[in-house]
């Protein structure tokens, strides 16, 4: 089954902006377990003149990757592992700046690590809402030129336009599978993939700058901007949320931040809407999933964005009724400037 962003993600990479985990501390990363790779293998590195590809095979410890000169020359680097295969046009990403001698290797090690992160943590967390079947599929990750996922039999395919900051998102979208994505399967892609997720690129690609219209609400929430971490971008959704109560779903940002996620042309629940999605964003959809993750705990939030129980049953109480809960309790801790 196919599920295409492109118009939503372009959209969404004009304006990256953090979003902190207000008081749930910072997750410990994945233990040894069946996600976890084995320690021992010593890495491969070849290089490919004909095709001017470095291919990287065999490797545990990616981070410790040292690249030969030959890198300089390569245009597509190609990581097989048995959970994912990674392949990055290395031309399109030098024309951004990046630096394959120190920047390749973390890449590819973030890359790892993440996508065993997710899946763990939701096998330990997620309940029965956890996709077995569709967490089994080994990953393949493609940094060229578009945004996109698809989910086949035997494999999950997430193509990405930059190095990796919707990586988790399509990860997580996929693994949800809906037929039709709405506000919750957005909000809870961003939460997981960013709030939860310690390995999430957006930690060195969405700077807090004073330009944001909700800049002082996040350094009045204790972010701070030169040392983001994970657990910093809850209070970035939180105070985004803040600012669409004041100004609306006008515009005023990308689409992630400032419009509903009915606004998006790619958007696939636009003509039998659901409770939440004209009142959403995604970003403030991040930002009320983690309410009611605090509230109820993940389970029943995966339950509810899984599909397996509707918002009543996973949460026992009405949307209208939570959003409005949940709206005041971001205007006392979000105060106006």
């Amino acid at each position: 089954m196919k599920r295409t962003f492109t118009v939503f993600l372009a959209v969404c990479m004009l304006l990256l902006t953090p979003v902190g985990c207000g008081s749930r501390p910072d997750p410990e990363p994945a233990s040894v377990g069946e996600d976890t790779a084995p320690a021992g293998n010593a890495p491969s590195i070849e290089y490919d003149p004909k095709t001017a590809t470095v291919r990287v095979t065999g490797a545990d410890d990616y981070a410790a990757l040292s690249f030969p000169d030959e890198i300089k020359d390569a245009r597509v680097v190609e990581v097989m592992d048995d959970d994912f295969t990674l392949s990055a046009y290395l031309v399109k990403l030098r024309v951004r700046g990046f630096d394959e001698q120190t920047e390749l290797s973390g890449l590819i090690d973030r890359t790892a690590k993440s996508l065993r992160f997710i899946r763990q943590y939701l096998r330990e967390n997620a309940g029965a809402a956890y996709p077995s079947d569709l967490a089994a599929l080994p990953v393949d990750v493609k940094i060229d030129s578009t945004y996109e996922y698809r989910t086949d039999k035997d494999r999950i395919t997430l193509r990405l336009d930059e190095v990796g900051a919707h990586r988790e998102f399509l990860y997580l979208l996929a693994l949800m599978d809906c037929d039709a994505v709405g506000w919750e399967h957005l909000g809870y892609a961003w939460y997981v993939g960013t709030c939860i997720n310690p390995y999430t690129e957006v930690i060195n690609e969405w700077p807090i700058v004073p330009e944001l219209p909700y800049y002082t609400q996040c350094l009045a929430g204790g972010v701070d901007p030169d040392n983001m971490t994970a657990a910093d971008f809850r209070t970035v959704y939180d105070a985004c949320a803040r600012v669409c109560f004041d100004k609306g779903l006008t515009g005023w940002g990308s689409y992630c931040e400032s419009r509903p996620v009915t606004d998006e042309p790619d958007f696939s629940r636009t003509i039998n809407k659901e409770p939440g999605d004209t009142l959403l964003a995604a970003f403030p959809a991040a930002s009320f999933l983690a309410w009611l993750d605090e509230a109820h705990g993940f389970e029943q939030l995966s339950m509810f964005c899984f599909g397996q129980k509707s918002f009543e049953e996973a949460f026992g109480t009405s949307f209208n009724v939570a959003y409005k809960t949940w709206r005041m309790w971001i205007m006392d801790n979000y105060p106006a400037e």
